[in-house]
């Protein structure tokens, strides 16, 4: 009797202790940390978001992603091209607060050192870490990834006798016309089953090639995957993985990156009687800046070797082919999307899908990114998963790449400044949440313009990546551009009215207030916060200081100067007005400036940026140097008259380490 008492009691404990322990893993499930799978595809413009100016384009898994969540209308990049665009995205770093614009190494520049970018902060906090495909530009960080699927690989390619890869046999007679066009690995396009033929060259073979591997390609679906179909796969095996704890997935899908080959049942989607190319605007840019309408930029290049044959045929195929790999690159997002919601993690999932940048279309007679017009800098931008968000809804409102960090931060429930515990740089993005529960919320504390900023001295047609002198900086509002270029001419678009672009206003009087009003918000978002006064000053003569307005005069050669010793790499800004027909600057006791502009009824505006050995110096919001300088680590700035009896008054200064 008592046994079975005994028996009947155990089974009761088991039960409620079942019951506890079930209660308790469904608790921890609803309290743990969302996962995360980041799509990111390479060159893709804003096609998906269905604008006026572009073709048609059924992008239906990518349609399905938007239906789920909120899209972005109004995203852009912070940089126009891969590298610096997707170092400033993983760091939650402007390019003009890193100082990295083109194809720099990060580790290279001085802000870098100790910053916690994307996925190490995700793996610093108890997240494993996946990704496939390309995240990173250039060599993939392994140590901080769990496992990795796919590396970053553009092809499969026609081998010609390069070591690497090369452009198609069919198209070779193009480059006769333009010999100095470089990369022509990726100015061809076509269907995958034209099979290159450069089996007549000494080194030359027939047949595609995956770096230099055969890959075959029999008869419709019975060929060797893509890149992004193994990357696709990848994301399969680990969604339907068992994870204890949370995980992030970072899929980086190659194509729309040139060169544009995809299967011809893709071409097929598109005939190419339906293609529909860029409407032309005479005289397009006659009013844009020198800068960047200066048809020697490699954009306009590439367009013209479409035009070569003084017919539209090329830049049609083109168009066909670019069209034709979206549509292949919206299949990989279905892959990933069914993988999702098979898997046990769906409803704990959240899904940020986007691109790097734009990619022109042959408007303004450019293809290629690397501009400040809307054509490179416009990204789709979806995020979805977030419980309690709205879904199917659109926001206007302009954001950035540089918010996606901050606000994977936020709905990770991660540390919000992941370089709190290091070189205690902020971020320079917000999280976009409040627009994740109304589109149309007025609480986001974030700018009321998306800066770009683009650099000026365009490298892509050799192979210098040294530095990027000159950089440009354009801000997008929700109905306006304005562009500040470094030799300071402007551009002013109003897309209500005009969404190509073909009319600048910036000259225009009725607009002043505009142009003024954004103007103001570039620079201030160019130039950035945390800034420090200095007051301490030295010289040989006595130096008037009156609520901080320091004035000084020299009846011979005399220096005023302030120490720097404390900062190795440096932002500094002052104003300064002076009658000197001479004025000299020196830093750490090297001239760097033989006359600054001179003017007894104006104030000027100086900015100073020392990282590492690059050296930037902006007058009146106007880049007059950019060079590389040997100077000691540390020592004064300082100012040095030429005639006697002259004076100079400086104002407002302020520095920033970096």
């Amino acid at each position: 009797m008592n046994n079975n008492l005994t028996s009947k009691n155990r089974s009761k404990i088991f039960l409620i202790l079942g019951l506890t322990i079930g209660l308790v893993s469904q608790l921890l499930a609803q309290t743990q940390a969302p996962n995360l799978v980041f799509i990111i595809v390479d060159d893709l413009n804003d096609l998906p978001l269905g604008p006026s100016t572009r073709p048609e384009i059924a992008t239906p898994n990518i349609d399905r992603l938007a239906k789920s969540g909120v899209s972005f209308t109004n995203a852009h990049s912070n940089d126009p091209i891969c590298a610096p665009s997707r170092v400033s995205l993983l760091y939650g770093l402007y390019p003009q607060t890193s100082g990295l614009f083109w194809f720099e190494n990060p580790k290279q520049r001085g802000i870098f050192k100790d910053c916690i970018d994307l996925p190490h902060h995700l793996k610093n906090n108890n997240f494993d870490v996946y990704a496939t495909g390309k995240v990173y530009h250039g060599g993939q960080k392994a140590k901080v990834f769990k496992t990795y699927g796919v590396g970053t690989n553009y092809g499969p390619h026609p081998l010609n006798g390069e070591p690497y890869m090369g452009h198609h046999s069919s198209q070779d007679h193009l480059f006769k016309a333009m010999p100095n066009l470089s990369h022509k690995w990726e100015q061809t396009f076509g269907p995958l089953e034209e099979i290159p033929d450069w089996s007549s060259l000494p080194q030359g073979k027939k047949g595609w090639f995956l770096y230099n591997k055969p890959w075959n390609l029999n008869n419709g679906h019975d060929r060797d995957l893509l890149p992004d179909e193994l990357s696709a796969n990848y994301c399969k095996e680990i969604l339907a993985k068992k994870h204890s704890k949370p995980f992030a997935l970072f899929a980086g899908l190659v194509r729309t990156h040139t060169p544009l080959y995809a299967p011809q049942e893709y071409f097929d989607r598109f005939p190419l009687e339906s293609i529909k190319i860029p409407t032309r605007i005479k005289n397009d840019l006659a009013d844009c800046s020198t800068q960047l309408a200066n048809t020697e930029l490699y954009g306009f290049q590439r367009y013209k070797f479409l035009a070569q044959n003084g017919d539209d045929l090329l830049l049609r195929q083109w168009i066909q082919a670019y069209l034709a790999c979206v549509s292949f690159v919206d299949d990989q997002v279905g892959e990933i999307l069914d993988a999702i919601e098979a898997s046990e993690y769906r409803d704990n999932t959240i899904v940020v899908f986007t691109s790097d940048h734009g990619f022109h279309m042959g408007d303004k007679k450019f293809l290629y990114k690397q501009s400040l017009w809307d054509g490179a800098t416009h990204v789709p931008l979806i995020i979805s998963g977030l419980k309690n968000m709205v879904q199917n809804q659109k926001c206007s409102k302009p954001v950035s790449l540089i918010d996606l960090y901050p606000t994977i931060n936020d709905l990770l429930q991660l540390p919000l400044e992941p370089n709190a515990e290091t070189n205690k740089i902020k971020m320079d993005g917000f999280s976009l949440r409040p627009f994740l529960m109304n589109p149309q919320s007025q609480q986001w504390p974030g700018p009321k313009v998306a800066i770009t900023a683009l650099p000026g001295k365009d490298h892509s047609m050799n192979k210098n990546f040294d530095g990027a002198p000159f950089p440009h900086f354009s801000v997008r509002s929700e109905d306006w551009r304005y562009t500040l270029t470094s030799n300071g001419e402007e551009e002013l678009y109003n897309y209500s009215s005009d969404p190509r672009e073909s009319q600048n206003l910036a000259t225009s009087p009725e607009y002043t207030h505009i142009k003024t009003q954004l103007k103001k918000q570039l620079i201030q978002l160019r130039d950035g916060d945390n800034w420090e006064p200095v007051n301490q000053w030295q010289t040989n003569q006595s130096i008037q200081i009156d609520n901080k307005l320091i004035s000084f005069k020299s009846k011979q050669a005399q220096e005023a100067l302030t120490t720097l010793n404390n900062y190795h790499n440096f932002d500094l800004q002052f104003d300064y007005k002076t009658n000197s027909e001479e004025l000299h600057l020196a830093l750490r006791g090297e001239q760097i400036i033989t006359t600054l502009p001179a003017s007894q009824q104006k104030w000027n505006h100086l900015r100073l940026r020392l990282d590492q050995n690059r050296l930037e110096i902006w007058i009146n919001n106007k880049l007059i140097s950019d060079s590389k300088v040997k100077l000691k680590q540390a020592g004064p700035i300082s100012f040095q008259h030429s005639k006697a009896d002259q004076e100079t008054q400086v104002q407002k200064m302020r520095i920033r380490r970096i």
